[in-house]
Parts: C-alpha cells; sequence; structure tokens
C-alpha cells in the first residue's frame, strides 16, 4: 500500500533528523575549514536586501553558522530553528549572544516558536530542499511576517562545467551506477512554484562559486550530505563511495563551478 502524504512526510523528517543529529562535529569541522555556510549566508542576504538592525527567523539554521553571518552582516535579532537536538545542542555550545535564541523544532509547522514573533525577513540557507511540503512551510512562515518582509531560500547546489550541465549525474553514470531516486526531497520548480502560490511574485537568481573536486568530497562526505547521494547505505559504507564518486572528475575541465540557485519574495500584507 502507498504512503500517504503524511506518512511519507514524517519519514522523511525521521531520515533528516538521523542524519543531521550525526553530521554535528563534522558540519563545525567543515565550516572553520570553508567558512562556506557563513558566506552563503551572507550572499544570500544582501540579494534579499534584509534591512540592517531588524528581526530574521533562520530556519533549518544547523549548528548556527547562518545565524552568526545574520548577526554580523545584517547587525540582527536571530532566531534558529532546526529539527536536529545534536545540531541545535552544537550551536548552544559555541553561542553565547542575547541576540540570537536558538529552538529545536519542525521548520514547517514552527510549533516551538511564539505565536507573537514578528520578523523582518525568514531564510531558508540550502535546508529547504529536505522539506516534504513546502506550501505548510512558507504559509506558516508568512504568519511570522512583517508587512514588506522578505523569505528567501538558497538552494540544492548544481554542479556543472564546459558541456555537462550535471557533473554529479555524469559521474554517477561514469562510475555506471544507479542515480539516487531522490537528490532532493523537494524540487526547485516545486519549491519556486509554491513559493509564487503564496506570495504571488517572486525573484529568482543563481550564485556560482567555483569547486574543486576536495570541496566536493568534503562538502558531501558531511552525514547529512552524504545521504542525498547514497541514501540507501550507511555512513561509513557511503565515504569511499564518495571519493571514488567525485575522484572520476579529475580528468574534466576544472575547476568546476558550483551554482546555488535562489528565490525570494515580499509580504505586502494582508489586503
Amino acid at each position: 500500500m502507498a504512503a500517504t502524504e503524511q506518512e511519507f512526510a514524517s519519514r522523511v523528517k525521521g531520515v533528516v533528523r538521523k542524519n543531521f543529529n550525526q553530521s554535528a562535529d563534522i558540519y563545525h569541522a567543515f565550516e572553520k575549514k570553508t567558512r562556506f555556510f557563513q558566506n552563503l549566508t551572507k550572499v544570500l542576504a544582501r540579494w534579499m536586501d534584509i534591512p540592517q538592525g531588524g528581526t530574521i527567523l533562520d530556519i533549518g539554521c544547523g549548528n548556527g553558522a547562518s545565524c552568526l553571518a545574520l548577526r554580523d552582516c545584517c547587525k540582527a535579532t536571530v532566531y534558529g530553528i532546526d529539527l536536529s537536538k545534536a545540531m541545535i545542542a552544537d550551536a548552544r555550545s559555541r553561542i553565547r549572544d542575547s541576540r540570537i535564541h536558538l529552538f529545536v523544532g519542525d521548520g514547517e509547522t514552527l510549533d516551538t516558536l511564539t505565536e507573537t514573533l514578528r520578523v523582518d525577513a525568514v531564510m531558508y540557507n540550502a535546508a529547504l530542499f529536505v522539506f516534504p511540503d513546502p506550501l505548510t512551510a512558507f504559509t506558516r512562515a508568512r504568519a511570522f511576517l512583517k508587512p514588506g518582509g522578505v523569505l528567501g531560500f538558497s538552494f540544492y547546489p548544481r554542479v556543472y562545467t564546459t558541456g555537462i550541465d550535471d557533473l554529479i549525474g555524469w559521474a554517477f553514470r561514469n562510475r555506471e551506477w544507479p542515480l539516487p531516486r531522490f537528490r532532493t526531497i523537494t524540487t526547485w520548480s516545486k519549491a519556486c512554484q509554491t513559493l509564487q502560490s503564496v506570495f504571488e511574485t517572486i525573484d529568482t537568481q543563481t550564485y556560482e562559486m567555483e569547486g574543486s573536486i576536495d570541496f566536493l568530497i568534503d562538502f558531501f562526505t558531511i552525514p547529512a550530505q552524504s545521504a542525498s547521494l547514497f541514501p540507501k547505505l550507511t555512513y561509513p559504507e557511503r565515504i569511499p563511495k564518495i571519493k571514488k564518486l567525485f575522484e572520476s572528475l579529475s580528468g574534466l575541465e576544472h575547476p568546476f563551478t558550483i551554482g546555488w540557485d535562489m528565490a525570494k519574495a515580499t509580504y505586502r500584507g494582508e489586503s
């Protein structure tokens, strides 16, 4: 019998929670080495034109790297929420700042946040693609936005080079390995269509960064990221597969381009 949408969503969230609970230490090491998530957060915040000194809701905040970036680049008070207790515990152990408030909770329903909270911006940085129900997510998030507030997200990375628009898919085919059934739970097109249905008007852009084989290996060996490529394997089993997968790109033209698709919409207030 096919699973209902509710059963599917519950199963997805359980897997996501487990993967991110395994990821806290490795995320921290990766961010310390690259400052990647902080930098991506700042790019998204600038494009969203978030006002200085405002209040921001950071959904899927992980271990708090994006919260710190928003505090610094926007001089903001930040409310961060994440499904993973381990990620929030790691963030709380390192962040001591009265402007940053961290919560464990479902980023779709936002049930652990006070209903009276109102913010100038809502951000999902490299998080929305694991949300099974973007309609609920955007509808609930909109309720926390002040009129004129902005919601934005960055999406799962596209990796490409001259003549090849999907290097990850190319690498799987080169190894003659089956492609993962789902690299993302919600697709880019579905996310954008849903955002437009909630906010009417949206803008999109792609932020491009230079990528190397070493960066791709580091990024995708984070447990939560490795699961998008080899979901049926245990984490220790994924590591050698990921190294082989991306080492197969060594003969291609590089550095590669990693494209982060972004979308944003402004809440005009109740008519």
